[in-house]
């Protein structure tokens, strides 16, 4: 079986790819060409069908079918696609949060009854405008039951991070943190009821919609009002709800649906007597504790640099060097492309001390230090770093005789690398210096030490 999966993005499945993909391949060239098989991934080369004409996607097919050896991805492409997918069914529970809340009894049987509500709900509360957060000002609280609501870890750290509203006149203990969080809860779930209280089919959308279906002829030659048309209005108008129809008005509409049900007051008997029993329990909440480090580590893994510099004497004229290479690269939605002015350069990697820069940098910051100063005690300074200030003032007074572009250029390392350490320090775990310095394999701890990272 040869399988092609596409959402509005195209061929999603190469996204987490994308570091290993052929040179020919982008978004204007992988159009039917991009398949499952066995398991497998397979991309058609430009060598089996050539990149520069459409290809149709039966023709696709057979092509992968008679030739999988050739049309099978390379294995860091495979193992890419592995590494996204490991895990599952099981990650989905995972990454799922249960909590519990005291709501009233109503949303409570409604959410219980469609927990896929939770997720426009809270949506709806942590965007809401000024003018939005006054319409929950008189909203009512009252006649709650503690109930199991399901997350998703996203969604619930948003609901838990974002204040509860001030215009809200019924006040919760800050202590009460089921309260609170059902509170947040409930102001989302009136909202929507409010700004989506007309028909779902007599609103703007739904108007442009249809005109838009007819204009390009989903109708066909039928009539309105005939059988035809109302069997492919029917189709229309549940695309319409499950697809197009703003996200307010769509879980409106399956809030009225919900409580015109049979089972509705069922389940608030139900909730009623198990919020009674006592039983319900949170999940643990401890993995919204993050050491900055796993943070560091998490987000280097997912997007760090693959290449790494290499050098055994890391000086800052190598830093400022590496920056203004990577100021000449330009980059478009394709990635960063290198720029060479020099036919010399090569792509050997660098290798990298981090024990040796940071020295260097310690020594350098130690004498720029002092001679900013300008009154620094000889006493309070080691033999070295007297030593490396005696020289360093031999270098520029030299320099500055001579009058060669030498002094000026060690000015301007000094310059750069004090800069880059202060920004370092100023800007907290992240921020444009550090990503700078990541782009060519140096890692903010490579230049900082624990105390300087607290700073």
């Amino acid at each position: 079986m040869v399988v092609q999966l596409e959402d509005n993005d195209g061929d999603f499945i190469l996204i987490e790819a994308a570091d290993y993909l052929p040179a020919w391949a982008n978004p204007d060239t992988t159009e039917n060409r991009v398949f499952l098989h066995n398991k497998q991934i397979h991309i058609i080369p430009p060598d089996l069908a050539a990149t520069n004409s459409s290809l149709d996607i039966a023709d696709a097919i057979n092509l992968v079918a008679q030739n999988p050896n050739i049309t099978k991805a390379s294995e860091e492409i495979q193992n890419a696609m592995i590494r996204k997918v490991e895990g599952y069914p099981q990650k989905i529970h995972n990454n799922c949060h249960n909590a519990i809340l005291k709501l009233p009894l109503d949303i409570a049987a409604v959410i219980s009854l469609e927990p896929t509500l939770i997720s426009p709900i809270v949506h709806t509360y942590c965007n809401l405008d000024a003018l939005e957060a006054r319409q929950c000002k008189d909203i009512k609280f009252d006649n709650c039951v503690n109930v199991k609501v399901k997350f998703t870890k996203y969604l619930y750290a948003m609901l838990l991070h974002s204040p509860l509203l001030s215009t809200i006149k019924y006040k919760v203990l800050e202590s009460d943190k089921k309260g609170q969080m059902g509170l947040k809860i409930a102001s989302g779930y009136n909202i929507i009821l409010k700004q989506s209280s007309k028909e779902p089919f007599s609103t703007m959308e739904y108007q442009r919609f249809l005109e838009s279906l007819t204009k390009n002829g989903f109708f066909k030659d039928s009539l309105e009002g005939s059988v035809q048309y109302k069997q492919l209005l029917e189709k229309a108008n549940s695309y319409f709800l499950n697809m197009e129809s703003p996200i307010t008005s769509n879980a409106c509409h399956t809030i009225e649906n919900i409580k015109s049900r049979s089972d509705f007051e069922s389940m608030k008997t139900f909730l009623r007597n198990e919020s009674d029993s006592g039983v319900l329990k949170d999940d643990d909440a401890s993995w919204l504790t993050i050491h900055p480090d796993e943070l560091n580590n998490l987000l280097n893994y997912q997007y760090g640099k693959k290449s790494h510099v290499k050098n055994d004497n890391v000086t800052p004229h190598l830093i400022t060097s590496e920056l203004s290479s990577f100021l000449k690269k330009t980059s478009d939605y394709e990635g960063i492309e290198q720029i060479n002015d020099d036919e010399d350069s090569d792509d050997d990697e660098i290798d990298f001390d981090s024990k040796e820069f940071v020295t260097c940098l310690e020594k350098m910051l130690n004498i720029v230090s002092n001679n900013d100063e300008g009154n620094c005690d000889e006493q309070d300074m080691s033999d070295d770093e007297y030593s490396d200030m005696e020289h360093l003032n031999q270098d520029l007074e030299l320099a500055a005789k001579l009058k060669t572009s030498d002094g000026e250029n060690l000015k301007d390392d000094k310059s750069v690398a004090k800069n880059l350490v202060q920004s370092i320090k100023e800007e907290g775990l992240c921020g444009p210096s550090s990503v700078v310095l990541r782009t060519i394999g140096i890692k903010k701890s490579d230049v900082l030490d624990s105390d300087d990272d607290d700073e």
